[in-house]
């Protein structure tokens, strides 16, 4: 049944290896190894223009049916409107990692962000870094979060989940299933030492509002949520994103004082 789970959890998009040849262009492309040698790419993009993320790195968790290759807009938008940098890392067993073998899975994914962790601060002042999840991409990022405390600058989460099992099929699934739950995030928000934001459409039926407001209640240092209305899991707006995402950077201290 676990095995199962995480068939369906991580629907990784099966792309022939000619779709990646954009992101293999790439002059931000590296390619990082997991403590077992596995390969993953990653895109490191720096600011294009000055705002309020200036002198902060996103390290950024993309959501699920899709990857690397598939959200380079997405990525290019965020650092042209933060004006920070991006690091957006690939997990197991997606897009070029496929190819090498690598298996999607929760444990793949809590490889994977140690590893793009790692990378960043041999490199990066840790308080420089905020932590950036979107969908199930919350998992790997609030487990990060969870365990560095306070080393980071912030958490900006994106349509989170406070467990697989709860966005699927509700609270009191979540315990008769306990066992076979992944990415249980409901228990580790209280360990989140640094400012949390989240961003919900109310209308999500994907992964239920009412799961990020939990995971904010539950967060020891909330900054004011984004609750938009009319809006569910995959057509929110980047701008009103970007345009909260600006107001939680501008409410941290200057990266350049950290």
């Amino acid at each position: 049944m676990g095995g199962l789970v995480s068939a369906i959890a991580f629907p990784a998009p099966k792309l022939a290896r000619q779709a990646y040849e954009k992101l293999e262009k790439r002059p931000e492309l590296v390619w990082l190894a997991t403590q077992f040698g596995e390969p993953i790419p990653a895109l490191y993009l720096e600011p294009t223009a000055i705002s309020p993320g200036a002198g902060y790195v996103l390290l950024y968790s993309h959501g699920n049916a899709e990857d690397l290759g598939l959200h380079m807009p997405f990525i290019d938008a965020l650092a042209k409107a933060t004006g920070a940098r991006v690091f957006s890392y690939e997990y197991i067993g997606y897009s070029l990692s496929r190819f090498s073998g690598g298996v999607p899975s929760e444990e793949a994914c809590y490889r994977s962000i140690e590893t793009a962790w790692n990378y960043l601060v041999d490199r990066v002042d840790p308080a420089k870094i905020i932590v950036y999840g979107r969908s199930i991409g919350t998992g790997p990022t609030v487990d990060l979060a969870a365990r560095v405390g306070d080393a980071i600058a912030g958490v900006f989460l994106q349509s989170p989940l406070e467990s697989a099992i709860r966005a699927a099929l509700g609270y009191v699934s979540s315990h008769t299933m306990y066992p076979i739950d992944i990415f249980r995030n409901y228990e580790k928000m209280h360990k989140i030492q640094c400012p949390v934001a989240i961003c919900h459409g109310m209308t999500d039926v994907v992964v239920p509002c009412d799961g990020g407001k939990n995971l904010l209640a539950a967060a020891p240092h909330p900054f004011p949520p984004c609750w938009l209305d009319n809006y569910g899991h995959n057509d929110m707006p980047y701008s009103k994103v970007f345009a909260y995402l600006n107001a939680f950077l501008a409410s941290l201290p200057s990266a350049s004082s950290r």
